[in-house]
């Protein structure tokens, strides 16, 4: 037992002298190899345990393949720090550590996060409380996380403008630093740039690079300045605010006030005060006059943008026009205390608005509606009257059976000055209406004439002088014009006398073809059709003047008939569908036929047997089926050799 105890002794002994022979070569001590206590990310070091070592080596993957080290002097102490900042962040990069016995550790450094993104919500503002964080307002995307582990508003950290420092989103040991809704709102004054960026982490557990991860690249956040009141503008003619898409509104009217109201379609310009106030007012009628109204317009928060400061508007009850509209001529005594309007018609030229109450401070509209169209106040075009005396409007302008609607025009609010008071500001006022009824004038029916030279007849066309009930204003025509030519014309007339208003009147007009036949072709142009006493119509007759189309040939020959004293003709080519041949047995050659000559030949039958005499002509033609006109045609003289004897 003593002899085993001895022999484990001399054992020990003698692996601790293989141990001390192992650790000296040529007289060179050797310490344990280096260790790896942490990959900081933060300060981007390698931080390792020198474990005895007085020199420690590193190298890329590449170089250490290649035997190729970079040497460091141990730091004093337990460990030292290998700087890693050298090594690009944008792709990963494997750095070999070692010490002095050659026992070497690969660390992994990682690639930072390719993609940050941060952008902020400012709808979601108001579901917030000033003490909390902006972290359901933010939207983080980032390559760095995952879709079961994305990255959070913790995890990142913040600076305000390009020199701020860094401080931590939401860490209670700094409250702060933490981002809340209040110093958002305290930012949004004056607007102001924020920087993010991902917290580095360190590697403490695996210590090989790869459970900690590179600060990432910042991404600068721009915190807009809270907008100012928008400038919105009252169209009173319209009835209408410049309201459009990005803004909200609400009314308060007889002490009630609305929700806000988001304008959210895009091609919205403007919104009708009737859409605002929803209660069936247009400001048209005295039963539809809007009400005093208060009107809050702003911008409304977006995910880029908090709702602006509020724009107030406060709109005075709609005036109502008083008096009437009054068919005759003004009083001579009337003034501005008249608030009757006066329509009175001169003929058929033009009639006349006096309105004695009209005046530069008090000022007037009228518009016209012409038969047939509807009253639009977004879409008609009113016309100004600052004067007492009486506006002409044309005929042309206001036609027979026209409304004319008549109202007071809006009026800008103006300040005070040291001579004249402050003028406040009115919509313009709802309207009267009036229907334009002349006296009877000349109604030409209307025509399209297409005139060809050579070929058509006189042209004729009827006009109606007046309607039974009503005395014709014309009985006379002056002229008639295609352009700037006066056209040659006879009219008849049932008129003789003096015209009674049981009896309805008309005039015939034959313009004359010779006439027509010199005149230069034209297209479609309105006859200026001119009366005695100067009304004008220049759009019912119209009339196209064009030189004749030439008719084309048809293929065709001729040969004998099977029957004595006949010939036969053969037609090569196609007719066209809706056409047909005809033919016919003349003297005369014929030719120089247009598409406006009609032929009433005989059916042509291809080939069939035609009774002819020597030297007479035999004319093929292929007319329209419907109008007989000449598409094609081929004359033949009918010699001997065409005949069967």
């Amino acid at each position: 037992m003593k002899r085993l105890k001895k022999m484990v002794k001399y054992a020990f002994l003698l692996g601790i002298a293989l141990v001390l022979l192992l650790l000296t070569y040529n007289g060179q001590a050797y310490a344990a190899s280096v260790t790896i206590n942490t990959v900081d990310y933060t300060n981007e070091n390698i931080v390792v345990n020198n474990n005895g070592n007085a020199r420690i080596y590193f190298a890329t993957e590449n170089d250490a393949a290649r035997n190729s080290w970079e040497t460091m002097p141990a730091d004093v102490g337990a460990i030292s720090t290998i700087d890693f900042s050298w090594v690009s962040p944008t792709v990963e990069q494997v750095i070999v550590v070692k010490g002095e016995d050659g026992v070497a550790h690969r660390v992994t450094l990682r690639e930072r996060a390719r993609k940050l993104e941060v952008s902020i919500s400012y709808d979601r503002m108001a579901t917030l409380a000033k003490t909390d964080t902006i972290a359901h307002m933010l939207n983080i995307m980032s390559s760095a996380g995952t879709g079961e582990s994305p990255i959070t508003f913790s995890e990142l950290e913040w600076r305000k403008g390009e020199n701020g420092a860094w401080r931590d989103t939401d860490n209670p040991a700094t409250p702060k630093d933490i981002l809340t809704v209040a110093q958002l709102e305290k930012l949004q004054i004056k607007g102001a740039d924020l920087y993010f960026r991902i917290k580095a982490v360190n590697d403490t557990s695996a210590k090989d690079g790869t459970k900690g991860r590179r600060v990432s690249k910042e991404v600068r956040l721009k915190i807009a300045k809270k907008a100012s009141p928008v400038v919105i503008g009252i169209d009173g003619e319209d009835f209408t605010a410049d309201i459009r898409y990005g803004k909200e509104y609400r009314v308060t009217t007889g002490g009630v006030t609305t929700n806000w109201v988001k304008v959210t379609d895009k091609s919205i310009r403007e919104v009708p005060l009737a859409v605002i106030l929803n209660d069936g007012s247009n400001g048209l009628t005295a039963a539809k006059a809007f009400p005093a109204m208060f009107i809050e317009i702003r911008d409304y928060a977006t995910a880029r943008a908090a709702a602006s400061k509020i724009t107030e508007i406060q709109l005075k009850a709609q005036r109502i026009l008083t008096g009437n509209i009054v068919k005759g001529v003004a009083p001579d005594d009337a003034d501005s205390s008249d608030p009757n309007m006066y329509i009175s018609y001169n003929g058929s030229a033009n009639i006349s608005i006096t309105i004695p109450a009209a005046s530069t401070d008090n000022p007037y509209q009228y518009c016209i509606v012409k038969p047939g169209d509807v009253f639009d106040n977004e879409r008609v075009s009113w016309s100004t009257i600052t004067r007492s005396s009486a506006v002409k409007v044309l005929s042309s302008r206001a036609v027979e059976g026209s409304e004319i609607f008549i109202r007071q025009k809006e009026i800008k609010s103006k300040l005070a000055t040291r001579t004249t008071p402050a003028v406040d500001y009115e919509l313009a006022s709802t309207y009267l209406k009036h229907k334009v009824e002349y006296p009877a004038v000349p109604v030409v029916e209307q025509k399209s004439f297409t005139f060809i030279k050579g070929i058509s007849d006189d042209l004729i066309f009827n006009i109606k002088l007046n309607i039974v009930g009503k005395l014709p204003y014309e009985t006379e025509i002056r002229s008639i014009k295609l352009g700037t030519r006066e056209l040659t014309f006879t009219s008849t007339t049932n008129l003789t006398g003096t015209p009674v208003p049981t009896t309805e009147y008309n005039i015939e007009v034959t313009l004359d073809s010779d006439y027509l036949n010199d005149l230069p072709n034209s297209y479609s142009r309105a006859l200026y059709i001119t009366f005695e006493n100067g009304t004008v119509d220049k759009t019912a007759i119209k009339l196209t003047i064009q030189s004749p189309t030439p008719a084309s040939a048809i293929t065709a020959s001729a040969s004998k008939g099977k029957a004595a004293g006949t010939t036969s003709i053969r037609v090569y080519t196609t007719v066209r569908a809706g056409n047909k041949l005809v033919y016919t047995r003349t003297g005369t050659k014929v030719e120089g036929l247009h598409t406006e000559n009609v032929i009433t030949g005989t059916d042509f039958v291809d080939q069939a047997d035609i009774a002819v005499n020597v030297g007479e002509y035999v004319t093929v033609y292929e007319i329209n089926d419907t109008n007989n006109k000449v598409v094609r045609y081929k004359c033949i003289q009918i010699t001997s050799l065409y005949i069967n004897p």
